[in-house]
């Protein structure tokens, strides 16, 4: 039997502009959840740690996590934002994903393929 690798939606050859953007698409999407997942982690080890930073702790380990926590929060209302950039620096310089990428927006992942792809050719 051969061991076949398993293929990601960015490992095929995407032919339409339809499939590009649908994997764009998709690669944002997780990209968001992985963000999101580990900003919440870190936010629950923080609520974790809290008291024994507070009580046993030197007071600069404190001020460090609040500062964290305070750039974290507002971090969540911009992950679209945040997950957009990371695409355009991933998929930014492959060829097939270059005129797309110019024109879509970070917000183009929670609409529907077909309306992104209608957006992109006006």
């Amino acid at each position: 039997m051969t061991e076949e690798k398993l293929k990601t939606p960015l490992d095929t050859p995407l032919d339409s502009p339809l499939e590009k953007v649908k994997a764009l698409q998709e690669s944002q999407k997780n990209t968001k959840i992985w963000i999101g997942a580990l900003m919440g982690v870190v936010l629950i080890l923080f609520f974790f740690t809290f008291g024994s930073l507070v009580d046993k702790a030197p007071p600069v380990f404190f001020i460090i996590e609040t500062i964290i926590t305070l750039i974290i929060l507002p971090s969540f209302f911009m992950l679209n934002r945040i997950s957009f950039g990371i695409l355009k620096m991933k998929k930014g310089n492959k060829e097939e994903f270059k005129d797309i990428l110019s024109k879509m927006h970070r917000d183009d992942v929670d609409e529907k393929t077909e309306e992104v792809l209608e957006k992109i050719n006006r």
